[in-house]
């Protein structure tokens, strides 16, 4: 049976079109055998996990022109293997698991959404480099270093490793804790040796302002002469 408001033939294989069906929701009730699946131009805002996993003989998934914000780590199990073309352009993703496109084998278009630049689309984007040219055309909306917004990401991937940004921020951290420290010790040496300067210059001046003791001149010497 073919879902509510799609439309079913058969040329080459099932092929399932759903576009532009005011759908909410990815169907669950699609057809084990569908090859071509068109859910584009919808309303749809996730894609739940193995949603796909019947669905063996898929090789076309266009899900485009939607409001997904987030791909998850199951979203394509199932279907990593035998989908040729995928189609995720045009929609509201941020991010992905880091792991949601593994074994992922298919041409992916995943330009024109608003990216969120950091570790994790680093590392999911430089393992589809060699498989996957659209990765290129990835525009940072935002990023964990605000000058790599604007910019394609992963020519701006090649000025940081944002996977090393944590330690990096840290060894800063600890040298900017250690280098105040530091200051802290020398100042206070500095105000030791000075206020020990005072205070010897202070009872010196103290010294110098006691009354010099004279020797009387009946007062006898404290050594006698013996004869």
């Amino acid at each position: 049976m073919c879902p509510k408001g799609c439309l079913c033939s058969s040329s080459g294989g099932l092929n399932v079109t759903c576009s532009n069906a005011n759908l909410k929701e990815i169907p669950r009730d699609l057809p084990p055998e569908t090859v071509l699946l068109y859910l584009d131009s919808n309303q749809i805002t996730s894609i739940p996990n193995e949603i796909f996993k019947d669905l063996h003989q898929l090789r076309v998934l266009n899900l485009s022109k939607n409001g997904i914000e987030f791909i998850d780590e199951h979203a394509f199990k199932g279907v990593a293997e035998t989908l040729q073309t995928l189609d995720l352009s045009d929609n509201r993703i941020q991010s992905v698991h880091k792991n949601a496109f593994n074994n992922l084998k298919a041409r992916a278009r995943i330009a024109n959404n608003p990216w969120h630049c950091d570790c994790t689309l680093q590392q999911v984007l430089r393992g589809m480099v060699s498989n996957h040219e659209t990765a290129h055309n990835v525009i940072c909306k935002t990023s964990v270093l605000d000058e790599h917004a604007g910019r394609p990401f992963l020519n701006a991937a090649d000025d940081a490793d944002l996977c090393n940004l944590p330690k990096k921020t840290t060894d800063y951290a600890m040298l900017v804790t250690m280098f105040g420290w530091f200051t802290m010790v020398i100042s206070y040496v500095v105000y030791y040796v000075r206020q020990n300067q005072e205070d010897a210059r202070r009872h010196l001046e103290y010294l110098k302002s006691l009354p010099s003791r004279q020797k009387k001149a009946d007062e006898p010497d404290d050594i006698s002469t013996v004869v």
